[in-house]
């Protein structure tokens, strides 16, 4: 449904349709043709973007778009969540047995992705406007890591203007945008504050997962140090659940007309709902978690909140995969 109004998560999504492009044909200068094929990768992948399909609304080059990979991502760590809530959860019910290996594997496959995907969120609030760049720059970073690009680079990473994000072109008076991987955007920004929000609770949450491996804390699960346990990892679950819940609280707010108002119409607003409600599941699992060993009843409890908090996190997830894969048209200029 085309939307009414414009949206900053739309933009940073890249959803909004493009409009068709027309191009006039130039005569040009041979020297400067051959400056033009200076990096065929990123001007060939930069164009076929912007040329082909301009009017679909199904996203065609998924491959080279961050917002998709976001939401793969999250998808497979919801999916990595919930069969470590299966794993913990089953034996409650008399089903099967403990595998505290299987568990603690699974909860770090599912930490791990999630913050790999929160990082690439903030990536993408980074460089909103310019998702069609991530392409090119990732080809770029491979191609440095793999030493098969030379240092000088392309165009848009010379790296005596890296700070400021942008590069002359000549004479012709053109700015070019620096796609960054790391940097600090727009705090007056809900959708970057949040992502930035998100980034670090991953972080601090992903500690936990490390934590909870085997033989990192001496007699964890069954008999471990108490204090140990609390702060490395308890703690780090209701600091970094907590960090989900306020992330979640701003991505709702982003595309609420008002504050308080819910709006029940945007995609956005059920994905932040439900990972809000995945956050807290993951916040009280946590906080629960100081007295499970004390209390079966409390153990359960923090277990079964990890589980329906997976699912949350799933559903978030999905939703967020079937808004990355469309585009809708821009709310049209009022006079």
């Amino acid at each position: 449904m085309p939307s009414t109004h414009w949206s900053s998560r739309a933009s940073r999504k890249n959803r909004y349709s493009r409009r068709p492009i027309r191009v006039t044909r130039r005569p040009a200068k041979r020297d400067e043709s051959l400056q033009e094929v200076s990096s065929p990768h990123k001007e060939v992948i930069l164009l076929e973007q912007k040329v082909r399909h301009s009017e679909s609304h199904f996203k065609v080059h998924l491959t080279w778009d961050i917002s998709f990979w976001v939401a793969v991502i999250f998808v497979l760590g919801s999916t990595a969540w919930i069969i470590n809530g299966f794993y913990l959860f089953l034996p409650l019910l008399g089903i099967g047995s403990d595998d505290f290996p299987a568990t603690a594997w699974s909860a770090f496959v599912g930490g791990t992705l999630f913050e790999i995907g929160s990082y690439l969120m903030y990536v993408e609030a980074l460089n909103t406007g310019h998702e069609q760049l991530f392409g090119p720059a990732l080809r770029e970073l491979l191609g440095h890591a793999s030493q098969t690009v030379p240092d000088g680079g392309s165009p848009d990473s010379d790296s005596a203007n890296a700070e400021k994000g942008l590069t002359g072109s000549g004479d012709s008076g053109r700015r070019r945008f620096k796609f960054r991987w790391i940097g600090i955007g727009s705090w007056r920004e809900l959708g970057f504050l949040a992502c930035f929000i998100q980034m670090w609770a991953a972080t601090i949450f992903w500690v936990s997962t490390i934590t909870g491996l085997p033989n990192v804390i001496s007699g964890f699960p069954d008999d471990p140090p108490t204090a140990i346990t609390d702060v490395f990892y308890w703690t780090p679950q209701v600091v970094g659940g907590t960090g989900f819940i306020i992330s979640s609280l701003l991505l709702m707010i982003e595309v609420q007309k008002k504050w308080w108002l819910p709006n029940l119409r945007s995609l956005g607003w059920h994905i932040g709902f439900w990972n809000l409600v995945g956050a807290v599941g993951f916040t009280l699992c946590g906080a629960l978690g100081y007295a499970s060993l004390s209390s079966s009843g409390v153990n359960y409890q923090s277990v079964l909140s990890t589980f329906w908090g997976s699912w949350a996190f799933l559903i978030g997830s999905v939703v967020q995969l079937w808004e990355t894969l469309w585009r809708e048209d821009p709310a049209p200029k009022e006079d």
